[in-house]
């Protein structure tokens, strides 16, 4: 799992906080480039995320980039949470999204608080952009949410660093994992920085709503979300992409990960969705 695959290559990207580790896939050279795709993981994530995705999108026609957000698994950041507010994540996105596109909107993805940072950056730059994609991404970290208070999670974080955040997680996982891949996230949460997890959940404390930004900048946007287990109930992402005016696609039986529980399906989706945007 820490290795990008035979479909993608490693390479670095820069970022605020110094660099940023990245994967890469290309379409095959007798496919025809449709477009960029740029894929954002969430809290405790990273690149391996989409793992299963990017070969798929590639092969579909698209060039897709993932990165590991600041302080997150192999890249660079800073040691101080003050270093991790959500204008430095969006500010790297941005950054990212010039090196990898300074010419032609990218098509973007996020997943959870990915889809946070996504939002920011998109309000805050729509012309880098083609489309949004908020992928199991609700509105709000503190209301309609099946998750601990972000406060609370600050205050186990600070108290038991990355231990006792991974007792509570593993917990939940240890069950559904395979051991390989529990070892995979417990290096990934040992090795992502303290300051990282402590930042965002502070970010995710405060208003990330960017809904009235989103519908002024007239861009089309999919949220798509399972309907088993999602940390916001299907209601909650239902009415969400009814306030902006979006499209869903919906994942039976998958909750909060259908980007590793159903990549075929995710890809398909987004292929469709980018399709009716970009006619071939």
């Amino acid at each position: 799992m820490s290795h990008a695959t035979a479909q993608s290559a490693s390479f670095t990207l820069h970022g605020g906080a110094g660099t940023l580790a990245a994967w890469e896939s290309v379409p095959p050279h007798d496919i025809e480039m449709r477009g960029t795709v740029l894929l954002v993981p969430g809290f405790t994530g990273s690149k391996e995320d989409f793992e299963a995705m990017l070969p798929i999108l590639s092969a579909a026609g698209f060039r897709c980039v993932a990165y590991d957000q600041r302080g997150q698994w192999q890249s660079d950041g800073p040691d101080d949470v003050s270093g991790y507010t959500m204008a430095d994540f969006a500010d790297d996105l941005i950054v990212v999204a010039d090196q990898i596109s300074n010419d032609t909107p990218i098509h973007l993805v996020g997943h959870s608080f990915g889809g946070y940072v996504a939002r920011a950056a998109l309000a805050a730059h729509p012309d880098r952009f083609r489309s949004l994609t908020l992928l199991a991404s609700g509105l709000s970290s503190t209301c309609d949410i099946t998750f601990a208070p972000p406060q609370l999670v600050v205050q186990l974080i600070e108290s038991g660093g990355q231990q006792a955040l991974w007792e509570q997680m593993s917990r939940a996982m240890a069950a559904l994992v395979p051991p390989a891949k529990l070892e995979f996230l417990r290096n990934r949460i040992f090795t992502t920085k303290k300051a990282n997890l402590v930042g965002i959940m502070r970010v995710m404390e405060g208003s990330t709503d960017a809904t009235a930004a989103l519908r002024a900048c007239g861009l089309p946007i999919l949220i798509a979300y399972g309907n088993s287990g999602d940390l916001w109930p299907p209601s909650v992402h239902e009415r969400y992409a009814e306030e902006l005016g979006a499209r869903t696609a919906v994942y039976d039986g998958v909750g909060h990960v259908p980007n590793e529980q159903r990549p075929a399906h995710v890809c398909a989706d987004l292929v469709d969705f980018w399709t009716g945007i970009d006619p071939h």
